[in-house]
């Protein structure tokens, strides 16, 4: 009986060793879509082109200037502007507040009174933090108080910053941020006739400031002079006005676009509009 078993175990075990594997590989095959430029056309669906920001001052204009709406045109996220403007300010304190501990101030360790018998507190050396002159017990030490913050979440609070700003009709574009003399009372008298007199920040995307706008305006009360290399984001919420010439504009873009819109120094500034939103104002001579 056991033989007997044993033959038809043998004989149903190369039954299964001879059946035919070949349903598995065609479904492999099978598995991967084939699909053809058609199906693709139809599975895709193209993006819609994204059109340029006109920034200006509505009065009239009869020029605008198209901007990145990558840059320009950004969710407002007023968390992100808050963890800028404190990463920035906490990057400027010093951390130089010191005090001395008991161990630190000079005078005699020696017992002041004895512990018991004399019907008042118990009291040890002179250094207590209780007693007058004493160390000072938990005081500031020497410290950094710099707090880290990712690179993108700077970069989205700058795209918050310069959208707001251009929102609230606060953000001005020229072709150049030049002034043809360093006499401080010229310029005063032209931004005085502009209305940005207080409260102006000019951004130039040059190397550095040009000489004669950076003596003129230095003695100026409340306008500054920066590069876009120096710029942050708290300096843009500071300011009640940012005033950007081209080369700034295309260098923000360059370093916070995402690559979406391209737009050539012809189609920057936009002649013949009635309806935008910006109007162009030259203080160069």
């Amino acid at each position: 009986m056991l033989s007997a078993l044993r033959k038809s175990v043998a004989g149903s075990s190369q039954a299964i060793c001879h059946r035919r594997m070949a349903t598995v590989a065609p479904t492999l095959v099978q598995s991967k879509p084939t699909t053809s430029s058609q199906d693709k056309s139809t599975i895709r669906k193209a993006a819609d082109p994204i059109k340029p920001v006109l920034a200006g001052k509505s009065k009239g204009a009869k020029k605008a200037v198209a901007l990145d709406p990558t840059v320009f045109d950004h969710p407002v996220r007023r968390d992100i502007l808050h963890l800028c403007v404190v990463h920035h300010l906490d990057s400027l304190r010093q951390g130089t507040a010191s005090t001395k501990t008991r161990a630190e101030v000079a005078g005699s360790r020696r017992k002041i009174r004895p512990q018991k018998g004399s019907g008042r507190a118990r009291l040890g050396d002179r250094q207590s933090p209780m007693l007058r002159g004493g160390g000072v017990a938990f005081g500031p030490k020497p410290r950094d108080f710099s707090t880290k913050l990712n690179r993108k979440v700077i970069q989205m609070g700058m795209r918050v910053a310069l959208t707001m700003k251009l929102r609230e009709q606060r953000l001005g574009v020229l072709h150049r941020i030049n002034w043809w003399s360093h006499k401080t009372a010229t310029l005063s008298s032209r931004l005085e006739g502009l209305g940005w007199r207080t409260g102006t920040l000019f951004v130039t995307g040059e190397s550095e400031v040009p000489a004669r706008m950076r003596l003129a305006s230095r003695n100026l009360r409340g306008i500054e002079c920066r590069t876009v290399s120096d710029l942050v984001v708290y300096d843009i919420v500071k300011w009640r006005r940012v005033v950007l010439d081209l080369a700034a504009v295309n260098a923000l873009e360059r370093a916070l676009g995402k690559g979406l819109v391209e737009i050539t120094d012809s189609e920057r500034v936009v002649s013949d509009v009635t309806h935008s939103s910006v109007e162009e104002v030259e203080v160069s001579a």
